[in-house]
């Protein structure tokens, strides 16, 4: 049974309540993965509604170019999904979460080349209390985005979506100033990325190539603790050539662990389909 709650707004951006879990449904199990990746998504998450319903059923701001909004989230929360996207041009944002009045715990900077065709969708990790969530477009004003927050309150839903991602998936360390790549197919529509710590401080930039260097999203992430305050979020891969490179921009003494996983893939029919692919 899906229960929708109240909407909590604070200075203008709506975080409404659901016990729905934050991303989408795979369309297809990976025919050219192991037995663990397939069954890690399967049929059987059908219950969990995609993306873009969850950004129907929500209520969205719009925030422009070089402006702030700040939101207080609920006690009982300890994680939000955040979604940005705009109408097909650039989009630069830094969300940063704050435990109290001026100590930041967890910082993202965003960057992705089309808001429309590969939007920006995270989870935003919110342990303990007092937590307020600020956002600012750090484009320029002809370029302005939507944001969208969501949050799961009384569900294990996402708790548990991130657990499964923990157990099953295949987590890589990553050293102080090493860089990870992997290289999906092009079946591969999106891709779920993990990114924790042993307690120490986890500084990362992720980012999405289509083709040599040819960068179309990134994430400039920080966390003081990337066990209690980890990285996660879903990126989209249209196309072909796709590549998640991961860099640990942090010192030798401050290793991570990285999972990175297909998440929705087409069927081998869908993919047969599409013919040649062009860069978008």
């Amino acid at each position: 049974m899906r229960v929708h709650g109240k909407v909590v707004a604070f200075c203008a951006l709506a975080v409404s309540v659901s016990e729905c879990s934050a991303f989408a449904t795979p369309k297809a199990s990976p025919a050219f993965l192991g037995k663990t990746q397939r069954d890690m998504y399967s049929k059987a998450d059908a219950d969990m509604a995609p993306v873009d319903a969850l950004w129907e059923e929500s209520s969205s701001i719009t925030v422009q170019g070089t402006t702030l909004r700040t939101c207080s989230l609920p006690v009982s929360v300890d994680k939000a999904q955040l979604m940005l996207k705009s109408e097909g041009r650039p989009l630069t944002s830094r969300v940063d979460l704050y435990h109290g009045p001026d100590y930041i715990p967890w910082k993202c900077g965003v960057y992705t080349e089309n808001g429309l065709t590969r939007p920006v969708n995270l989870v935003v990790p919110t342990p303990l209390t007092g937590n307020t969530l600020a956002m600012q477009n750090t484009g320029f004003s002809e370029f302005p985005f939507y944001a969208c927050a969501k949050v799961d309150a009384g569900s294990p839903r996402l708790d548990n979506f991130v657990k499964k991602l923990t157990d099953e998936g295949s987590a890589k360390l990553v050293q102080g100033g090493a860089v990870s790549t992997t290289p999906f197919d092009h079946s591969v529509e999106s891709v779920q990325i993990l990114l924790k710590s042993d307690t120490r401080h986890l500084k990362a930039r992720i980012e999405l190539l289509n083709g040599p260097n040819n960068l179309k999203q990134s994430f400039e992430v920080y966390s003081s603790n990337g066990y209690k305050r980890p990285f996660m979020a879903v990126i989209n891969t249209p196309g072909d050539g796709n590549v998640i490179r991961i860099v640990n921009t942090a010192t030798l003494e401050y290793p991570l662990t990285a999972t990175v996983e297909p998440y929705v893939v087409a069927s081998a029919d869908e993919a047969a389909e599409e013919g040649l692919t062009w860069t978008q």
